[in-house]
């Protein structure tokens, strides 16, 4: 292959991989605009009570420690059936019947976890007040990152970019 038709064929190559990416974004951004509240849910509890007071995250703080403990044996059960299932599908040898048991098992785990972490959820929110409930669902609604690190803001006042948009 010369190196006229190589660098043709890495253009095609490009421009496809540019494609499929600026597609991947636009079904992205034009599918959430249509649901802007179904955004999923950290996965521990703590964000119901990360932006409450020290004084306030300190009275819940056995009530976390609690969850904590009751979760926790059943998200390192979900990760040991997801690994199961993990290394069925990469073994040499392809075993249908145990694959279908590892997916029924993490099927299962995993049931238990949501059911469990949604209870706590419950729990903690019907100790909320009325605004601390209001502080926790605008958690979830807010756009940009929600895992609790720091990270440089969006928006700063006192730089020149505008404030992002509440709707997008």
């Amino acid at each position: 292959m010369n190196k006229h038709k190589l660098l043709i064929l890495a253009l095609l190559v490009s421009i496809a991989a540019n494609l499929f990416l600026v597609g991947g974004i636009t079904y992205r951004v034009l599918s959430f605009r249509d649901m802007p509240d179904a955004r999923p849910l950290p996965p521990n509890v703590g964000w119901l009570v990360r932006d409450l007071s020290d004084a306030r995250r300190d009275e819940l703080a056995p009530v976390l420690r609690e969850t904590g403990e009751q979760i926790s044996p059943l998200r390192r059960d979900m990760f040991r059936a997801m690994r199961r299932v993990n290394q069925l599908m990469a073994a040499d040898e392809y075993d249908s019947t145990a694959l279908a048991e590892a997916f029924a098992d993490l099927r299962s785990t995993s049931d238990r976890y949501q059911t469990l972490s949604h209870q706590q959820t419950v729990n903690i929110l019907a100790q909320l007040t009325d605004e601390e409930r209001m502080t926790a669902r605008e958690f979830v609604q807010r756009r940009g990152p929600r895992d609790g690190r720091d990270r440089e803001p969006r928006f700063r006042p006192d730089s020149d970019r505008p404030p992002p948009r509440p709707d997008l």
